[in-house]
């Protein structure tokens, strides 16, 4: 196990990664992956998750074959819409198979 301390990457305008499973904050597997992406990032990683996987390479050497759709705050009373301009934080949570699940929430940038 690594016993680096995390570390943001920014593969690309809008996009950062902190790979959790490369640290000793997290064993080998499951594989723990946080985003900070910016709104554009995040509609384009919504539109095809696999094809954003497969751009920046969020999970080294494991990439993901099937991954359920982002589960993020219900459109509720009471619960206040992202705006379109909103930042997402996204966890991504993978196995030791191809498959992985997601969970996202929006937040203003200051």
């Amino acid at each position: 196990m690594d016993s680096r301390s995390p570390e943001w990457e920014e593969p690309a305008p809008g996009i950062k990664i902190l790979r959790l499973y490369q640290t000793r904050l997290n064993p080998e597997w499951p594989r723990i992956v946080i985003l900070e992406l910016t709104a554009e990032r995040f509609r384009e990683f919504e539109h095809d998750t696999l094809a954003f996987d497969e751009k920046y390479h969020l999970i080294h050497d494991s990439p993901i074959s099937w991954i359920s759709p982002c589960a993020k705050p219900p459109q509720v009373k009471g619960v206040r819409n992202a705006s379109d301009s909103a930042s997402w934080t996204v966890v991504i949570l993978k196995g030791g198979a191809t498959k992985a699940a997601c969970a996202a929430y929006p937040h203003e940038s200051p």
